[in-house]
């Protein structure tokens, strides 16, 4: 016996209130034993126990509320309250466990919450009619602020469902929408916050292709390797951080049953996905997306890195039902090859930014999202990211790339990782430096600024070169370019 989900007809038509705002109720009224939720001690709540515990939270919620800010973390509890508020036809603000009180209450009172749960020490104020009605209205998650203050973005039921088929067609899932009812061996690990995009993606695609979701509350190398061999783990979904750990872990393993690993957040080192895959002998495939788009804009694809069509910095193909174009500056569009903005729309893509009166602001009359990006469209369709607009180094008037420069400091012998950015210079405006990760003994910088001169501009060899243990990142995984200024300048 098996439980429908929501076959792809019924993702791809997607209606305002489903199939995902009921959900868990629909398919505990289907399937009550299926496992919904296993926790690494080898618990499972099946679906009709989450549905009998957000029914409960959702009783709590007054039914004029229309958004309410939810604690999340990777427990059960966090997805049964978001599953709460969408039972109650309201949209979910997710708030990170990490997320300090002032940040919280900001976010809080910017989207307009009528409500709050599990975040003692927030509170809202329940004032009818001020949050926008809107029945399609699913998500508001803030950004991660790497262009500044984390902004919230209004995510819709549409959105998510024609997201979630992305991932099921483009990944060569099963996309049936079928469960089976006994606890499977199979299981598709969380590792990533369910306070962030890929972590609600996560949960919602194991159960839409048929595995129950394996919520694990902190990455561990040692752990995601034993549970990678317990649970029958086929995918694995991981941040460049988590590719690093486990690619240089001493003692010999292997991955088990795991077909491939897919890597998303940020941009990955060519040298830290070459490594894990001559260790594993598993492919690494690139994804890149934002959570204006509830997903993935581009992602590498297995038959494409098996026959090798894998150009410098790809992310691989873009995602089905989304449309990519390169800019320049003054917004007109760019050949092949050349470099500018990646601009992009489709069915996944954001409703717009929460504006002040709490409604959402599109991004634009024709639905383009500027995803703030630099990056380039090969003639054969492939995508390759070179970094963040604002993060290009203008340097005496030249144009630095960071990705660029990373390229070519991780493939010079005693360098596993880098990260590249501009700090200010009175006379040439910016001057890229970094910050490097030596494998063993550390390379000297005049060695690396030599065999830099091999491959870069001088322009682009950085003034600053300081060595660390790891780089510095943001909660999500994303390299901290302000903290690699600082360490860069302190120690180079």
């Amino acid at each position: 016996m098996t439980a429908d989900i929501a076959g792809d007809a019924e993702l791809e038509a997607a209606p305002g209130r489903g199939p995902l705002r009921d959900l868990v109720a629909r398919l505990a009224a289907a399937a009550p034993l299926a496992p919904a939720l296993l926790g690494i001690d080898g618990t499972a709540v099946t679906f009709a126990e989450l549905a009998e515990r957000s029914a409960k939270i959702a009783a709590g919620i007054p039914r004029e509320a229309r958004r309410v800010a939810v604690a999340m973390a990777n427990d059960a509890d966090s997805v049964a309250r978001l599953a709460a508020v969408w039972a109650r036809g309201a949209s979910a603000v997710p708030l990170g466990a990490l997320l300090p009180d002032r940040e919280a209450i900001r976010r809080v009172a910017e989207s307009h919450c009528d409500a709050v749960l599990g975040r003692p020490g927030v509170a809202a104020v329940l004032r009818p009619g001020e949050a926008p009605a809107d029945d399609e209205e699913a998500l508001v998650i803030f950004t991660s602020g790497t262009t500044g203050r984390p902004k919230g973005t209004v995510l819709s039921f549409p959105a998510l469902s024609r997201s979630l088929l992305g991932i099921a067609q483009g990944s060569g899932l099963p996309g049936d929408g079928r469960l089976p009812t006994a606890v499977p061996r199979a299981a598709s690990p969380i590792f990533t916050p369910m306070a962030h995009m890929a972590g609600v993606l996560g949960v919602l695609s194991a159960w839409y292709t048929g595995k129950p979701a394996l919520l694990v509350p902190k990455f561990d190398a040692e752990m995601a390797l034993r549970l990678v061999d317990e649970f029958g783990v086929t995918v694995l979904k991981l941040t460049p951080a988590m590719v690093y750990d486990l690619g240089r872990w001493p003692q010999e393993r292997t991955l088990g049953a795991v077909r491939s690993v897919t890597v998303g957040t940020a941009g990955i080192p060519d040298a830290t996905r070459e490594e894990f895959e001559n260790r594993y002998g598993v492919p690494v495939l690139r994804n890149y997306g934002q959570t204006e788009f509830s997903g993935a804009i581009a992602f590498e694809r297995i038959e494409d890195v098996r026959a090798g069509r894998r150009p410098p910095s790809t992310v691989g193909r873009i995602a089905p039902g989304v449309e990519v174009r390169i800019t320049a500056p003054d917004g007109q569009d760019l050949p092949p090859g050349r470099v500018g903005e990646i601009v992009a729309r489709g069915g996944g893509s954001m409703t717009g930014y929460i504006g002040p009166d709490g409604r959402p602001v599109p991004p634009t009359p024709q639905g383009w999202v500027h995803t703030g990006d630099l990056g380039a469209l090969d003639a054969d369709g492939f995508l390759s990211v070179l970094g963040r607009v604002r993060e290009m180094i203008l340097c005496g008037g030249f144009n630095v790339y960071p990705a660029v420069v990373e390229a070519a400091l991780n493939k010079l012998p005693g360098i596993v990782d880098s990260a590249v950015a501009g700090a200010p210079e009175p006379r040439l405006g910016e001057i890229p430096v970094a910050v490097v990760v030596p494998a063993g003994g550390p390379p000297t910088v005049a060695g690396i600024r030599a065999a830099l001169r091999e491959e870069l501009a001088p322009y682009e060899i950085p003034r600053h070169i300081a060595f660390a243990a790891a780089l510095p990142r943001t909660e999500n995984g994303k390299v901290d370019r302000a903290g690699v200024v600082r360490q860069a300048i302190e120690g180079g």
